[in-house]
Order: structure tokens, then C-alpha cells, then sequence
């Protein structure tokens, strides 16, 4: 991971912030999941910091458990940006939903509710289109949950644990009301950036993306 090995310095849906996903009516036989992708940025604040970084390498995650998948480079766990989403989609356990009524973006939620990961191509890409970006939105409080980066930030991370190892991460407006980002760049363009994206009120993050995209994606199956 290129970047965050040289810094001391990943949902209305893909807080990508991913929301507004129509029910899995759709979904594949034996798919239990039912949430969809939320438009809303959770506010909570952890209840304890970030925990150390735990993040186990590439070579161990799990394709079926996205607790183990790492926060890197324009990717999140198998799921990489520019990669054709049918393929990505295909290489992924039957629990992810992909929607005939929003068949741009596919998610997967935790067993335990508190976490969902998704990917998105462009909408009018077709079904090999491109991923451009891949998110992790929060759903609890519960911190050390999830996708993260080798040093531990995933979603519940506090401003301050992201700036004290991404120090030029950048401030980003969004376009949505009480919601801004912590940007940080990738020299890679083709990696886009990672986004850390805030509720006002609220330390922890609500979301992890990364995207190719100038902000994450908000309400992505309006």
C-alpha cells in the first residue's frame, strides 16, 4: 500500500456514501441480507478510540469475510477500482445483492448489522463498466469493525486518528448538507482517492471510500 506505508502521514449509497438502493427484491435465492445502502451519514461518536492496526495482509483476506479485506490503493479487500463490475460481482460470495432496480451498484451487510460494504460502476456503463468506487458505511457505533487500513482507520476513525497519520489529507465540502470528507490523494490517478466522511456532530467517520470520483456518491440509485 503505496501511500499509507509512506504517510505516518475504502454506502444515499456509496457514502462510495452509498444510499437510496431499492429493496433487494431482486437479490439471488438464499440471499439473507435486507439492508440497503443509506443515505444517511451516522452521527454517533465511538465510544472508544480507533483500535491499533490489526489489519491482517492481502494474502489473508477472506472473500466471504470483508472483516478481513484492507483499505489500500483504489482497491478495498478484492473489490478494485476500474476492475469490470460483472467480474468483480462474480467473484464475490452469493450474499451480495445486486438489484435489477439499481443494477449499477451491489452490496453486502454484516450478519451483525453494523457495517456495509459496497461497489458501484458508472450507471449507464452497462455490466462491464468499470468499478469507480467501493465504500464501507458504518451502522453502529461499534468501533474495530469492518474493512480497514494497514494502520487501523476504517469507519468509527476520528478526525484526528486520520489526520495524525495522513497529515495533507485535505478538507472537502460536499454537496450534501451537514456532511464533509477528510480527501486523502493518491499520486496514482488510476487509484483515485480515499475519502473519511463526517455527519457535523459527529467524530466518527461514517464512511470509508475510495473512488475515482471528485466527492463519494450520494443517493447512487436515485
Amino acid at each position: 500500500m503505496s501511500r499509507t506505508r509512506s504517510a505516518a502521514a475504502l454506502a444515499g449509497a456509496l457514502a462510495l456514501a452509498l444510499a437510496g438502493c431499492a429493496s433487494p427484491g431482486g437479490a439471488e435465492p438464499g440471499t439473507t441480507d435486507s439492508s440497503a445502502p443509506s443515505s444517511a451519514t451516522p452521527s454517533q461518536t465511538p465510544a472508544t478510540p480507533p483500535p491499533t492496526p490489526s489489519t491482517p495482509g492481502r494474502d489473508e483476506e477472506d472473500p466471504a469475510d470483508p472483516a478481513t479485506w484492507e483499505i489500500e490503493d483504489g482497491s478495498i479487500g478484492p473489490v478494485e477500482l476500474g476492475e469490470p463490475f460483472a467480474q468483480t460481482l462474480a467473484g464475490l460470495p452469493a450474499e451480495w445483492i445486486n438489484d435489477d432496480s439499481c443494477a449499477w451498484v451491489a452490496y453486502w451487510s454484516s450478519p451483525d448489522g453494523t457495517y456495509l460494504v459496497s461497489f458501484q460502476r458508472d450507471a449507464d456503463a452497462g455490466a462491464d463498466g468499470p468499478v469507480v468506487g467501493v465504500a464501507v458505511e458504518w451502522l453502529s457505533d461499534m468501533t474495530g469493525i469492518g474493512p480497514r487500513t494497514e494502520e487501523g482507520l476504517g469507519v468509527g476513525a476520528q478526525r484526528d486518528d486520520v489526520l495524525a497519520v495522513f497529515p495533507d489529507a485535505e478538507e472537502v465540502a460536499s454537496p450534501v448538507d451537514g456532511v464533509s470528507h477528510l480527501r486523502v490523494r493518491d499520486d496514482d490517478a488510476e487509484d483515485g482517492a480515499l475519502f473519511f466522511t463526517y455527519s457535523d456532530g459527529g467524530d466518527g467517520a461514517g464512511s470509508v471510500t475510495v473512488t475515482t470520483q471528485e466527492t463519494p456518491s450520494y443517493e447512487a440509485c436515485a
